[in-house]
C-alpha cells in the first residue's frame, strides 16, 4: 500500500513537470507580425462571373456585379470614400439602379455612382476586406433595322489612398571619415523592392551628409541630412491629386494640372523634413512644407527631403528612424462586352 501511495505521487511530480515544460516551450516561441507592407496594389476590381450576361433582349432586366478588394495596407475610412462610377450606352439602356446594402451607398443620389470604405490588410485581416457592388440595368430596343447590338459597360474606380514607409537610417555627421574609433553603423543607400502595400512606391532613398554654409559662406558647424526620394507609380492605374478624387469619378472634364500629383510628408527622428521640390517655392513660401508635392512623369519622379535646422558635426554616428508618407487619389477602369438582341416578333 506504501509503495502504491509513493509510486502514485512520484507519477503526479513527473505529470507537473512535464505540463510545466510544455506550457514554457510553447509560451516561449514568439509570434511573428505578417509584414502586409509589401506589394503594388491598392485596391482591385473584377467583374463577377456572367455579370453582365453574354447575352440579352431587348427590355431584359439583368445584373452587373462588381467586387472590389482591397489588397493594399491602408484603410480608406469613414471620413474618406472610394467611389464606383458605372458608365453605360445610354442610347440602349433604358434603366440602371445601384442596389444600396450594408456599406454601399448612392452618391448624392445617383444611381450609377457608389460610395463605401474598405479596410486594407493588416495583422489581424492579413488578406483585406472586400465589397460586392451590384447594379440592377434594364436594357433597351436597338435599331430597326438591327439584329443585335454589342454595348459596353464601364467601371471607374477613384478613391484616396497612402503609401506609408518606416526605415532606420545612419546619420553620420563625420562627413570626412576622421574621426577615430569604430561607428555604429555606415551611411548608405536604401533600396525597396518589394513596394510598401499601395500602387505608389518608394523604390529607393539615397541618403547624403551634407556640410552646411553660413551666410558668409563657409562651414558652418552643423550637418544636414538629405534624402533623395526615388517615387513610383508602380500599379495600373492613374494617379490624379487627393483633393479631387470625388471630381474625377462624378465629373467628365479632368484638368490636366490634377494628374499624377503625389503629397510628401517626412520625418526624422520626429523632426519633419523639407520635401518642398523647387528651392524658389521654398524661399518665397508658396508651397508649405506640409504641403510639398511632386508631379510624376512617365510614372515617376524624385524628391529631395532635408533636414532644415541641421545637427552638430560633432556628434557620433547612430541609427535614426525615417518616416515617410505619401498621400494621392487613384483611379483605375474595367470593362465588359454584352450582345443585344431583338425580341422576336
Amino acid at each position: 500500500m506504501i509503495d502504491l501511495d509513493v509510486k502514485l505521487v512520484i507519477f503526479l511530480i513527473s505529470l507537473i513537470i512535464i505540463t510545466a515544460c510544455t506550457k514554457g516551450s510553447s509560451s516561449s516561441k514568439p509570434t511573428k507580425d505578417i509584414d502586409v507592407r509589401v506589394g503594388f496594389n491598392g485596391l482591385v476590381m473584377e467583374f463577377l462571373k456572367n455579370t453582365p450576361p453574354l447575352k440579352i433582349f431587348e427590355y431584359d432586366t439583368f445584373p452587373v456585379i462588381i467586387k472590389v478588394k482591397n489588397n493594399g495596407a491602408y484603410t480608406i475610412q469613414k471620413e474618406e470614400v472610394a467611389l464606383l462610377s458605372l458608365g453605360i450606352e445610354k442610347d440602349y439602356t433604358k434603366a440602371l439602379q445601384l442596389q444600396e446594402s450594408g456599406n454601399v451607398r448612392k452618391w448624392r443620389d445617383l444611381n450609377n455612382i457608389a460610395s463605401f470604405n474598405i479596410e486594407g490588410k493588416s495583422n489581424i485581416n492579413v488578406k483585406g476586406e472586400e465589397e460586392v457592388i451590384s447594379y440592377s440595368l434594364q436594357a433597351g430596343n436597338i435599331d430597326p433595322q438591327s439584329e443585335a447590338h454589342s454595348s459596353t459597360v464601364n467601371a471607374v474606380l477613384c478613391y484616396p489612398y497612402k503609401t506609408e514607409l518606416d526605415t532606420g537610417v545612419c546619420i553620420d555627421p563625420d562627413i570626412s571619415s576622421i574621426r577615430p574609433g569604430k561607428k555604429v553603423c555606415k551611411v548608405q543607400d536604401l533600396v525597396f523592392s518589394n513596394g510598401q502595400g499601395a500602387p505608389v512606391s518608394i523604390t529607393k532613398i539615397e541618403v547624403s551628409m551634407l556640410p552646411s554654409i553660413d551666410e558668409q559662406g563657409q562651414e558652418s558647424k552643423t550637418i544636414i541630412p538629405q534624402f533623395l526620394l526615388f517615387i513610383e507609380n508602380k500599379g495600373q492605374g492613374t494617379v490624379i491629386s487627393k483633393d479631387k478624387v470625388k471630381d474625377f469619378c462624378t465629373q467628365s472634364a479632368t484638368l490636366h494640372k490634377d494628374l499624377n500629383i503625389v503629397n510628401i510628408k517626412a520625418e526624422l527622428s520626429g523632426k519633419q523634413l523639407d520635401c518642398r521640390k523647387s528651392k524658389k517655392d521654398a524661399e518665397l513660401k508658396e508651397i508649405r512644407i506640409e504641403d510639398a508635392f511632386v508631379k510624376l512623369k512617365d510614372k515617376k519622379e524624385l524628391t529631395r527631403c532635408t533636414l532644415v535646422e541641421g545637427l552638430s558635426a560633432t556628434q557620433d554616428a547612430y541609427l535614426s528612424p525615417l518616416n515617410i508618407e505619401l498621400t494621392y487619389g487613384y483611379t483605375q477602369s474595367i470593362s465588359a462586352n454584352y450582345f443585344i438582341q431583338k425580341t422576336a416578333r
